[in-house]
């Protein structure tokens, strides 16, 4: 199930056939998901992510062939609270109400996708403004990345939303979408056991951007890790050379090899990382670390305190952890 930005612009650029992009832009109240989630529907009935608990997507399916059959946009409200026979409702009560964005996936929008992809894919966010007129059609679409990059339609007004840096509150009579579009977070899983298959499966599923380092051949490879972005091949002090970490990146050294993880995390605890977890027991881990001291940036024993058993459950339990950080909720 791909969910993020990245995996639902990739699979907008790549379809050759016709489909629509469905964003929520606006919501009131509380919703299971919010402002900027988007999936796709595509011409043959079948459809790619999530936008709501599953409750909303057949009925947007049967507005999405519309639109695929007008070419025009089209904006879609779904009030879950309110029970009235002139409205349409699930009797969710989960108090909130939806405003959903169907759009075609022409050959213009297909252009700025492109694009947005290209910036995300050199760890660039995107800020997207998107002007909607009084019947939620849409006005004019603009894209503002990093350094002043700016792509999409040629309207001046759009950079004025951009300095104020708001959306339209409950005045929906001229309303500008935001969103801000961010890259994959990086992920490196040094080990290619097979303990990291799940691990690197669900971390992919979630939106990382993995890749498996590894010496050995036979383990470390596509074949093993089909959804990893990488399988980068080599000892430590190879793979050290080839990556420049970021601030912004997650390791996890799992390669159950005393001596190798040694110089991994002896070079990592010198890196300026976001997250770096580390596999093993608590006086394996002592061995590891010697008199250092553990950073706060690093886990070791890595994931939750959950109890854990076999590898699909530990991976669940490390992954709980990287959301809980990624997600700044990690204490």
């Amino acid at each position: 199930m791909v969910q993020d930005d990245f995996g639902i612009i990739e699979l907008a650029m790549k379809n050759i056939k016709p489909c629509v992009l469905a964003t929520i832009i606006h919501v009131e109240g509380t919703a299971y998901l919010k402002e900027g989630t988007s999936m796709l529907f595509f011409e043959d009935g079948s459809k790619m992510g999530l936008i709501s608990p599953g409750c909303l997507e057949e009925d947007l399916s049967h507005r999405a062939q519309e639109v695929l059959k007008n070419g025009m946009s089209h904006t879609v409200m779904y009030d879950l609270k309110i029970t009235d026979e002139e409205t349409w409702e699930l009797e969710m009560g989960c108090g909130g109400t939806l405003y959903i964005l169907l759009e075609p996936v022409n050959k213009r929008l297909k252009g700025h996708l492109q694009q947005v992809h290209e910036q995300l894919s050199m760890g660039r966010e995107v800020l997207h403004l998107k002007k909607l007129n009084g019947d939620f059609q849409v006005e004019s679409s603009g894209y503002f990345a990093n350094a002043g990059k700016y792509f999409g339609d040629n309207d001046r007004g759009l950079l004025a939303y951009q300095k104020k840096g708001t959306q339209s509150g409950t005045d929906l009579s001229d309303f500008v979408y935001s969103h801000v579009f961010t890259p994959r977070k990086r992920l490196f899983v040094f080990g290619a056991g097979e303990d990291a298959r799940p691990l690197v499966e669900l971390a992919a599923q979630i939106g990382f951007s993995v890749m498996v380092c590894d010496w050995r051949e036979s383990l470390c490879n596509e074949r093993h890790f089909p959804k990893a972005e990488q399988c980068l091949l080599g000892f430590p002090h190879d793979i050290f050379q080839r990556i420049h970490f970021r601030q912004e990146d997650y390791v996890i050294v799992m390669t159950h090899n005393l001596f190798r993880d040694q110089e991994i995390v002896a070079f990592l605890l010198d890196q300026k990382l976001t997250y770096l977890g580390i596999l093993g027991s608590t006086e394996r881990i002592q061995r590891l670390l010697g008199q250092r001291q553990i950073p706060s940036w690093v886990s070791a024993p890595i994931g939750l305190a959950i109890g854990a058993r076999g590898a699909t459950e530990i991976a669940v339990s490390i992954l709980a952890e990287l959301i809980s950080i990624k997600r700044g909720h990690h204490s």
